[in-house]
């Protein structure tokens, strides 16, 4: 994530500070040291960094049972609205998922179990302000780890309720159970929040709009297995040469409305020129060739390679197409609406 300091790392997993949350930090810290706002005193300030210090724990907590079962995790970033794991797609076996989701709240009761329990031995050993920190610190892990624990999707009660569901029907139907369920709750809150606190809106928001993409997602992801590039790909490829000029290709995109055209040198693919390439090219200069404004640097798939994979690609990548390489040569070109389309007919297919 952009804006991100590494602080270190634990399980081999990076712990990131984003930007935005040490500005944050730094700006209650100087409230609370210049008494400019009453109530705002170092001990809330401690008590907030501590909150965020636990939602670290929360997150490693999901990484390090994650990592157990072979999910890769890039990253942990701490920002003002919490900590968020950078971890690859969750296992669809259902006791697996059960056990990732709730090992995050299942850490939060027990830092607050242990914090009772220092209280209630040390009780004649500590001061009353330091009783008061722990006493706090322990309500807030449970109020974080109950609150985790709503079944709204795709919060870590809406994971174990998905995979509750879906030891008893398909995924992508749990999914959009759990996933509606989660909207619900979210419309229910929100509308709790316009009479009591703004700040239940924004959670709703937040988890009405993280349920419907990780149903859109799964739902993709699922409708997808078992299909390669190969049966997706368009074959009948329009190339461009590196001498063409950029005034035909811009007719070309006109005539075809195809964004994008792969640059072929006796038969070897030696580029890709997009839009974005030529947009930028003054009428002065569209008579120069292809060569001097095509992308170089190619990313590609090949007809073997799960078109879920192909999809990932051109998301994290931003771009809109991948030429398809068989054996180094150009066989074909797959674009988000070919795998959009794919994604249609088989939800046609299944009655989704």
């Amino acid at each position: 994530m952009k804006y991100s300091l590494k602080l270190f790392t634990v399980f081999g997993i990076p712990i990131e500070l984003h930007v935005s949350f040490l500005i944050l930090m730094l700006f209650i810290y100087a409230v609370a040291a210049l008494n400019l706002f009453p109530g705002i005193n170092l001990l809330l300030a401690v008590l907030i960094t501590l909150v965020f210090v636990t939602v670290v724990i929360h997150e490693l907590s999901h990484s390090y049972v994650a990592q157990r079962y072979g999910v890769k995790i890039e990253r942990i970033v701490l920002l003002p609205i919490g900590g968020v794991s950078a971890m690859e797609e969750i296992p669809k076996d259902p006791g697996q998922e059960f056990r990732i989701a709730v090992a995050g709240p299942a850490t939060n009761f027990v830092i607050a179990g242990v914090c009772y329990i220092l209280v209630f031995l040390g009780a004649s050993h500590l001061s009353g302000t330091l009783q008061d920190a722990i006493y706090y610190f322990a309500l807030v892990n449970l109020i974080l780890g109950g609150f985790n624990m709503l079944p709204a999707f795709p919060m870590d009660g809406g994971r174990v309720l998905r995979a509750y569901l879906a030891g008893r029907m398909s995924y992508v139907r749990a999914t959009r159970l759990a996933a509606n369920i989660g909207k619900q709750l979210a419309i229910i809150m929100a509308i709790v929040g316009v009479f009591y606190n703004i700040f239940l809106i924004l959670i709703a928001v937040f988890i009405y709009i993280g349920a419907e993409q990780e149903y859109r997602t799964i739902m993709v992801s699922t409708l997808l297995e078992g299909i390669t590039v190969g049966n997706v790909m368009t074959r009948d490829v329009q190339t461009v040469t590196p001498e063409t000029p950029i005034s035909e290709v811009l007719n070309l995109m006109f005539q075809k409305k195809h964004m994008g055209y792969p640059v072929v040198e006796n038969g070897n693919l030696v580029g890709i020129l997009t839009f974005h390439d030529v947009s930028g090219v003054v009428p002065d200069r569209r008579s120069e060739a292809v060569r001097l404004f095509m992308t170089r640097d190619i990313i590609s798939t090949y007809p073997e390679e799960p078109v879920a994979d192909a999809l990932e690609r051109l998301n994290k990548k931003q771009i809109g197409r991948l030429p398809v390489l068989s054996e180094g040569v150009l066989v074909g070109i797959i674009s988000k609406t070919d795998i959009l389309r794919a994604v249609e007919v088989m939800n046609l297919k299944i009655g989704e």
